[in-house]
């Protein structure tokens, strides 16, 4: 995989740049307010989570291009 890559939750407005099998950044809106994280993973159930993200399990998460990811992050 090559890394960065960029998703968004299904249906909600939650955004993450990956940028490889362990970390992550996310920004999720609501409302008003803008909430942003950075994760680090370094148990199983983290490290899948970013599995899954990275091949859009389950539709839950569709795949954006970094240019829309980079003007939410900004």
């Amino acid at each position: 995989m090559k890394y960065p890559v960029y998703r968004k939750y299904q249906g909600l407005d939650t955004w993450f740049k990956i940028v490889s099998d362990t970390e992550f950044f996310e920004v999720k809106r609501i409302g008003k307010q803008v909430l942003r994280s950075h994760v680090v993973a370094d148990k199983f159930p983290e490290k899948q989570f970013i599995r899954d993200m990275v091949e859009c399990y389950e539709n839950r998460w569709v795949e954006v291009d970094a240019a829309d990811v980079q003007a939410v992050f900004d």
